[in-house]
C-alpha cells in the first residue's frame, strides 16, 4: 500500500467521515487547539532557548526554566498532535500530495528528535558547554519555527 492509498483509506474511514460531517464549529475548535498548542510549545521552547543563549531569564538556571516549562511543552505537543489528526483525517487525500505537508512532518520529526535528545541534555545541565548550548538553542528555534511556517504554507502550496 503506497501513501496515496493509505491517506485515501484514512479519509474514507468511518471516523474521518464522521469528523468531516461534524458542524463547522468542530473544525474551528480543532484549528484553535492546533494554534494554541503551537503557541504553548513555541513560547516554552523560546524561553528556555533564550536562557541557553544567555539573553533572557538569567535569574533562572536553564534546568529550572526547563523544569517550569516542561508541562507546557507536553501540553502543546498533545494539542498539536490530537488536533492535527482531527484536521487531517477528513481530508487526508488532499494533504498527501502537498509538499509543504511532507516538509512539515519531516521538520516535526527532526525537531522532536532534537527536543528529546540534545535539547534535553543541554537544558538539564547546570553548566553546559557554551558553544553546544548556543548551537542547540539556535537549531531548536530554527526547527520549531520552521515547523510552524511549513504548517502555514500547507494552505498556500498547491499539490
Amino acid at each position: 500500500m503506497n501513501t496515496q492509498e493509505l491517506f485515501q483509506a484514512v479519509q474514507n474511514s468511518d471516523i474521518a467521515i464522521a469528523l468531516g460531517q461534524a458542524p463547522i464549529f468542530f473544525g474551528i475548535l480543532a484549528q484553535l487547539f492546533h494554534i494554541s498548542g503551537l503557541v504553548l510549545l513555541l513560547t516554552s521552547i523560546l524561553l528556555v532557548n533564550l536562557r541557553l543563549l544567555g539573553v533572557g531569564f538569567t535569574w533562572f538556571s536553564a534546568p529550572q526554566l526547563a523544569q517550569y516549562t516542561k508541562p507546557f511543552i507536553y501540553t502543546g505537543l498533545l494539542f498539536l498532535i490530537l488536533s492535527g489528526v482531527f484536521m487531517l483525517a477528513p481530508s487526508a487525500a488532499l494533504y498527501e500530495p502537498n509538499p509543504a505537508f511532507w516538509i512539515k512532518l519531516k521538520l516535526f520529526a527532526v525537531a522532536l528528535f532534537i527536543q528529546f535528545t540534545l535539547y534535553r541534555a543541554v537544558s538539564t545541565n547546570e553548566n553546559p558547554n557554551r558553544v553546544l548550548a548556543v548551537t542547540t538553542a539556535i537549531v531548536s528555534l530554527v526547527l520549531w519555527f520552521s515547523v510552524g511556517l511549513a504548517g502555514r504554507a500547507i494552505g498556500f502550496v498547491a499539490a
